[in-house]
């Protein structure tokens, strides 16, 4: 009979049905589990490396453009030689600005070599953080006017 009656007290203590929140050492262990998948998907990403690429990127880009505006004056009605310098393609109106590599500081051109005092060919080129052909070494993004094409060369195989 007794039993009976504390089965039906409102108060009944059953600390397993009445568990309302989570104890310390759970979430502990949620948050080590947590901690130890951030430090495995940053070491998957790499961002030193992602952003070299980045950085290789653009600069890739900033030769594309380079090129482009080499060419175009190039082809100027009269002209059929290359610009001097970079700085005649800002001056001229060919571009706006002048691209800069994204990594040295003060800003730095891009290289630019030329064959002659009146350029018949011409190459620009940049060093790359992160080549895609080999680790070794230092290699450069290079667009020469001889190819017609950009493409990665070691440091010494870029010339007009």
């Amino acid at each position: 009979m007794i039993r009976s009656i504390i089965n039906y007290l409102p108060f009944t203590i059953n600390h397993r049905q009445r568990r309302l929140g989570f104890t310390l050492i759970e979430l502990l262990i949620v948050i080590a589990i947590l901690g130890i998948l951030a430090a495995a998907v940053l070491v998957a990403i790499n961002p030193a490396k992602r952003t070299k690429q980045a950085q290789d990127a653009k600069r890739k880009n900033d030769i594309g453009a380079l090129a482009t505006e080499v060419q175009a004056f190039y082809v100027s009605p009269g002209l059929g030689y290359y610009p001097t310098s970079l700085e005649v393609l800002t001056a001229q109106g060919y571009l706006k600005q002048m691209p800069t590599d994204p990594t040295i500081l003060p800003a730095t051109k891009y290289a630019y070599a030329t064959n002659a005092a009146v350029p018949t060919e011409v190459s620009i080129y940049a060093t790359l953080g992160a080549p895609t052909t080999n680790t070794s070494g230092t290699w450069i993004w290079c667009y020469q006017t001889t190819t017609g094409k950009a493409q990665e060369l070691t440091n010494t195989g870029c010339t007009p």
